[in-house]
């Protein structure tokens, strides 16, 4: 299974450019079937934080390492695969159709 986290968009104060929610997203993809989870993220901060970084200096790795440092990315991924077994059992296992 293969795995690719991304961020959708932020939502941020535009008068200091702090980001206060991170929607972000996992794809997994194992052979032709895929599945995806898209969810959201609050934060907390401040311009005058150690470390901040301006927000037109913000880089999708630096986003991603702050999601994948606040939730069970283990766990994420785990749950995100048993959603994608689970439909890939299914469409191989059942059928739609008419027989005529």
């Amino acid at each position: 299974m293969n795995y690719t986290w991304n961020i959708v968009d932020l939502k941020r104060t535009i008068s200091d450019g702090v980001v206060n929610e991170i929607q972000y997203q996992c794809l997994a993809q194992s052979a032709s079937y895929s599945d995806r989870d898209i969810s959201s993220l609050t934060i907390t901060g401040s311009s005058e934080d150690p470390g901040f970084i301006p927000y037109d200096d913000l880089t999708e790795e630096v986003i991603l390492a702050w999601v994948t440092g606040s939730i069970d990315k283990g766990a994420f991924e785990a749950e995100l695969s048993a959603s994608l077994a689970l439909q890939i059992n299914t469409i191989d296992n059942e059928g739609y159709g008419l027989p005529f």
